[in-house]
């Protein structure tokens, strides 16, 4: 049986004739809102005989192959043996400059439409009619006959080169098919519960269910996932695989897997796709005058071309790649990743409505996702899901026109209006069932008639982008699953319309794929994040494995120091001495672990204050990559002499660092990790209560113990790794917090200066280092 490739209308004309520039997000969103409004009023005004938005699909067999083109036209008539078909393209532009000719894509669509009406009802004619218009009401028509005969020849004609290409990608699929199919675990062996966790992967991607994994730090989750995934991917169950996580370390691990397996015969195509900012080739991002976006249609098929010849498309690749062919990097790296096999990205990229990938997120798709530090992924969904509307933010944009533009500039006068509804001098802090109605009115009319106004301000069209994004949200406004949180801001108020529970989202995410496996260190209680991850479905599983090391390799010191908020400053000095104790039992790195910046930074100033002469390095609050290396390279392999690094739980260096062997003996854990009290986190807590302190416990506890587990889980990550873990906070007994503790940690107190010391030289003189 012939293999069946599908394609839109739209993009198999845009292939035959794409050329052109990129648009900036912002006005591209603009354009679309327009071509929507500007369809509906030429839709109402034909005649009763036009059919508006008519779907129409065939298969056109070529070579083998079947091509399934598919599409809606904009109007279709049937007048006896000839097709009428109406093609609406809005523009910005006054309709009369434009000639019949200017946009050879534009007829191509009219001429695909055209032919498949003609091949399914057995018309011998057609005609075509290509219409632009204005909002203002402008426009201009043209039209063109057609044979049906000739209208086929067309259809071949943009088929064939569209059906070349995807040959090119089957050729590859059939290529890299048995080196999956034949691909060995990538290490000697596995470590415990590394064949389980790859099997549990296999199945969900075979089943078209989710997985659930909790899988201690160390035990290799990153190759066991893909390489279940990548024979899921061997047998067809899928089509593509996602690597989905939230760090650059995540990212680069997964490079690594995919290195390894290829040196073992992996013939595999992947792309890893770097935020716009990081991956942009100009000092300064300006995506409206951007030298590389300017044409970069008429020199993207020869760079995609290339980069089927390329199996490891990471940044410095895309990067390469695009200098030759002067392309946008960031936008080439979307483009590669519609014909790879796997796809290394940020979460936004699968479950962000901004930013996904529309051609396999948007509907049902044959993509695999694997979903690295999946304990993050609710905080982002609500980050994503969320809309907010700053007055303050308008006002200083209105400031700031006005200066350039004039008072009287419409775009102005447009933002005063706005900020007239901002007014937030007599408003309270207020957590909403509904956002108030004026508030959103005022948006929309600022989006209706913002869109209309052109501007080259980045700025400008940066904050239309937002208010597009604020009024979609407000549209999809769900009191079951969304707040509004009002906040004054001085004069003026803030609008935040939160996501509080993302689960229905991340279930309907989750269901447009064939299969998921979602993996972390800290995934307890089980049953909680399931629900809040929208993976507790009757066709889904969990796994909860344990730790593949000897249990005697790790030291689990509990010490019941005051260290809440009112007792910090009285302790200090005891928790810099536990610190320093566990820092002079063995030369080596250590961490030291606190719940804020500001707490880290008293603790690491009285530290210096006592031992002067310590090696010790103290995480700043912003950091750019740079630092970020130079930080990390203070972790010495055989280090001769103790080192301490103040960092911050939840932070970058206390989760997602891999710190092997003896480059990390020890980790002092301050607090039990509970986020600081916010008024986002306390409307968390009183939405979630379930009248059993089900609602403290999600917005507090479980974030809580989750910084802590992966901090803890930095110190042993190989089966030679020895290290110590030390408690400090008296909570720590409760028995709240000991029931999330991992099953394999065997704490012991420790009530003394005296019985820490010499439980840490027993320690350390049991290992023989």
């Amino acid at each position: 049986m012939a293999k069946v490739h599908s394609v839109s209308v739209r993009a198999l004309a845009e292939f035959a004739f794409e050329k052109g520039d990129l648009i900036p997000a912002a006005r591209a969103a603009s354009r679309m809102r327009d071509g929507v409004r500007g369809h509906q009023v030429l839709q109402e005004m034909l005649p009763v005989s036009w059919r508006p938005e008519v779907p129409v699909s065939r298969d056109i067999p070529i070579g083998g192959r079947v091509l399934r083109v598919h599409g809606r036209a904009d109007a279709l008539f049937l007048d006896g043996e000839t097709v009428r078909v109406l093609e609406i393209k809005t523009t910005t532009k006054n309709p009369s400059g434009i000639m019949k000719y200017d946009y050879p894509v534009h007829w191509a669509q009219g001429e695909i439409y055209a032919a498949l009406f003609c091949l399914n009802t057995g018309a011998s004619l057609a005609e075509v009619r290509l219409t632009y218009a204005r909002l203002d009401g402008s426009k201009r028509e043209f039209s063109e006959d057609y044979n049906a005969w000739e209208l086929e020849e067309r259809l071949m004609a943009y088929a064939r080169p569209y059906l070349d290409w995807i040959s090119r990608v089957d050729d590859w699929k059939e290529t890299s098919k048995p080196t999956l199919d034949d691909l060995p675990f990538p290490f000697d062996s596995f470590r415990e519960g590394q064949r389980e966790m790859a099997a549990q992967v296999f199945l969900a991607m075979k089943n078209h269910g989710n997985a659930l994994i909790e899988a201690p730090t160390g035990i290799g989750k990153t190759a066991a996932s893909l390489f279940g995934a990548l024979k899921a991917l061997g047998k067809g169950y899928v089509t593509a695989l996602f690597y989905l996580t939230a760090r650059t370390t995540g990212r680069r691990a997964a490079e690594e897997a995919l290195d390894r397996m290829r040196g073992m015969g992996l013939a595999l195509r992947s792309v890893t796709i770097t935020a716009k900012e990081k991956a942009c080739l100009l000092e300064k991002r300006d995506c409206a005058g951007c030298p590389y976006a300017a044409g970069y249609y008429d020199r993207r098929r020869d760079a995609l071309k290339q980069a089927m010849g390329i199996q490891k498309l990471d940044a410095d690749a895309i990067r390469e790649l695009a200098l030759d062919h002067e392309l946008c990097p960031f936008e080439l790296s979307l483009d590669i990743s519609e014909t790879a096999d796997v796809i290394i990205c940020d979460y936004n990229y699968a479950f962000d409505p901004k930013v996904r990938l529309k051609r396999y997120f948007d509907s049902k798709s044959g993509a695999g996702l694997l979903v690295d530090e999946a304990h993050n992924l609710a905080d982002r969904a609500r980050d994503m899901l969320s809309a907010e509307l700053s007055g303050r933010r308008a006002d200083e944009l209105r400031k700031a026109l006005a200066q350039f533009e004039g008072k009287d500039s419409p775009m102005v006068r447009l933002l005063g209006e706005l900020l007239r509804a901002l007014d937030g001098r007599e408003v309270e802090q207020e957590c909403a069932s509904d956002p108030p109605e004026a508030v959103i009115e005022a948006m929309k009319r600022f989006v209706e008639i913002a869109t209309e106004l052109e501007s080259a301000e980045p700025e400008v069209m940066e904050f239309i982008y937002d208010a597009q994004w604020f009024v979609r949200v407000a549209k999809q406004y769900d009191p079951e699953h969304y707040r509004a949180l009002i906040t004054p801001d001085e004069r003026w108020l803030n609008l935040r319309l939160w996501c509080f529970d993302p689960s229905k989202h991340l279930k309907r995410a989750l269901s447009r794929v064939s299969g998921a496996a979602l993996f972390s260190a800290t995934l307890a209680p089980m049953n909680y994040y399931a629900s809040i991850l929208g993976a507790d479905g009757e066709a889904d599983t969990s796994l909860r494995l344990e730790s593949p090391f000897p249990r005697e390799n790790l030291c689990v010191l509990r010490m019941s120091l005051a260290v809440g908020l009112k007792d910090r400053e009285r302790t200090l000095n005891a928790v810099a001495q536990v610190i320093h104790a566990m820092a002079q039992a063995k030369p080596g790195n250590y961490l030291a672990c606190f719940p804020s910046y500001a707490y880290m930074t008293m603790a690491f100033r009285r530290y210096r204050m006592l031992w002067p002469y310590e090696d010790v390095i103290c995480q700043q609050s912003t950091m750019p990559e740079k630092a970020r290396a130079e930080f990390i390279a203070r972790f010495e392999a055989s280090p001769k002499h103790g080192m301490v690094a103040f960092v911050v739980l939840g932070g970058v260096f206390a989760e997602g660092v891999d710190l092997p062997e003896d480059r990390l003996s020890g980790a002092a854990i301050v607090t039990i990790g509970i986020p600081q009290l916010s008024f986002e986190r306390e409307q968390l807590r009183e939405l979630l209560d379930d009248g059993d302190e089900g609602g403290y416990d999600a917005a507090y506890v479980y974030p809580g113990v989750r910084r802590v587990l992966q901090a803890a889980g930095r110190v042993i990550r190989t089966e030679k790794d020895r290290g110590v873990v030390l408690l400090m906070d008296a909570r720590y007994r409760q028995e709240k917090y000991r029931s999330l503790m991992p099953p394999h940690w065997d704490v012991e107190d420790v009530k003394k200066m005296s019985e820490l010391n010499a439980r840490l030289k027993a320690f350390w003189e049991e290992s023989g280092k």
